[in-house]
């Protein structure tokens, strides 16, 4: 296999990612295949193969590597520019480099800053599970749309509050982040929310100079010496935080009401036995992780892998819905919703190596906060149509959905026994 000879098209538009993920896999561990704007690639399948990946110093993250990009092959407007063309941060570097940007923000934002974040994230849940009612209360039909009211304020205001971000600047980032991963955008429309994230970044680090709070951003602005970022990797960093933030826990939040509503066996489960909650978020991870494909690693060298011929600069994606579905790592029902299974060696859905997600202990809080109190208190939440009816959001990248209209119906009212959700270390 080369990428002369893609074995298949792969594109924003594909109605079911989780299918596309299935006929990925069934060409192999690693798969030749043409993107949008004809651009090759790799996509790899296995679980195995992507954690080695993950760790080899023959692929890097350096764009400068692409062949394609070397050559000037790839258009100004191509759709997944935004991407894969980022201000330097650590997610685009290696080795010594990578760890210097890496350190300053690993030892700010600790395991024990984010536990210290429990209880107003808590309060975040409630105040958002009211929205929700209320909503729904305040619409001609009953229903209220899930992802707007719920899935995505609880990231954005927990981001929020860890990063100092002003609260009136919320709805403008979710719009401008929404634009920056569609890949249905205009190219105007993609580069102005580009630059509209980069601005207000900007403003942001401008803001937290001249008034420093006890928050990430100031704690980062005041590293000195060698861990100290420039301006432009202050930028890319709080990028990277602020998208990666919220914009993956939206989809967490979702795909957790989805699934969970599409096996009620597993929700009765969770509710009999509601210690079971830490491991299903684990479990919903593995099973629809929030990234579908992760761009991009850059081979520095010829290799072979398999039936693969591998050349210096071609790209590799990593496409986690294959990978959170391997047989070969997870079993012949690794098709199955399972609050109950416990993988050894975990999921790779936050990556793997070097490089693997800083915020993950913040998206397993919130999802472990958020989805056991949502049925707790809307235990009869059903979505007012199909599963299949809802809309794909229009990436690659993201495996997401654009609206999730929801029914609430039988309320228990916030502070009963009932409608607590439990306490999860």
């Amino acid at each position: 296999m080369s990428l002369a000879r893609p074995a298949l098209k792969i594109r924003a538009t594909d109605s079911d990612l989780h299918n596309q993920a299935a006929l990925l896999r069934a060409v192999g561990p690693l798969a030749p295949v043409e993107l949008p704007g004809g651009i090759p690639a790799w996509v790899v399948t296995s679980d195995r193969l992507g954690r080695s990946l993950l760790k080899d110093a023959r692929f890097v993250k350096d764009i400068n590597v692409w062949g394609a990009w070397q050559r000037g092959e790839v258009p100004r407007d191509w759709p997944l520019l935004s991407v894969v063309d980022t201000p330097r941060s650590m997610i685009t570097v290696d080795g010594a480099e990578h760890r210097r940007l890496r350190t300053p923000l690993a030892r700010t934002l600790t395991p024990a800053r984010v536990a210290g974040l429990r209880d107003q994230v808590t309060a975040i849940v409630a105040e958002q599970l009211g929205e929700l009612a209320a909503a729904a209360a305040g619409s001609a039909d009953g229903t209220a749309d899930y992802r707007t009211a719920y899935a995505f304020p609880i990231p954005m205001k927990v981001i929020g509050l860890l990063l100092g971000i002003p609260a009136a600047w919320h709805d403008a980032l979710r719009v401008q982040f929404e634009d920056f991963f569609s890949e249905a955008v205009s190219p105007d429309r993609k580069s102005a929310a580009v630059l509209g994230i980069q601005s207000m970044t900007a403003e942001l680090v401008a803001l937290k100079r001249v008034e420093p709070r006890d928050d990430l951003v100031s704690a980062l602005l005041a590293q000195e010496g060698d861990e100290s970022y420039t301006d432009e990797e202050m930028i890319g960093t709080l990028l990277v935080m602020i998208g990666a933030g919220h914009e993956t826990t939206v989809h967490v939040l979702v795909h957790g009401l989805r699934a969970l509503l599409n096996h009620p066996e597993q929700r009765r489960l969770l509710h009999e036995r509601p210690d079971l909650w830490p491991g299903a978020i684990e479990e919903l991870l593995r099973y629809d992780a929030p990234i579908a494909t992760f761009f991009a690693r850059y081979a520095t060298e010829d290799t072979r892998i398999g039936d693969a011929a591998v050349r210096r600069g071609d790209p590799l994606l990593l496409n986690y819905l294959a990978m959170g579905r391997d047989p070969d790592r997870y079993g012949p029902d690794a098709d199955t919703f399972d609050v109950t299974r416990r993988p050894q060696g975990g999921h790779t859905s936050f990556g793997h190596g070097p490089h693997m997600c800083l915020g993950a202990p913040l998206a397993r809080l919130e999802a472990t906060v958020a989805l056991p109190a949502l049925f707790a208190r809307f235990p009869d939440i059903a979505l007012a149509v199909p599963d299949d009816a809802l809309e794909h959001f229009p990436s690659l990248m993201l495996n997401g959905r654009l609206d999730v209209p929801v029914r609430l119906e039988g309320e228990r009212p916030p502070g009963t026994a009932a409608g607590r959700a439990p306490d999860i270390a």
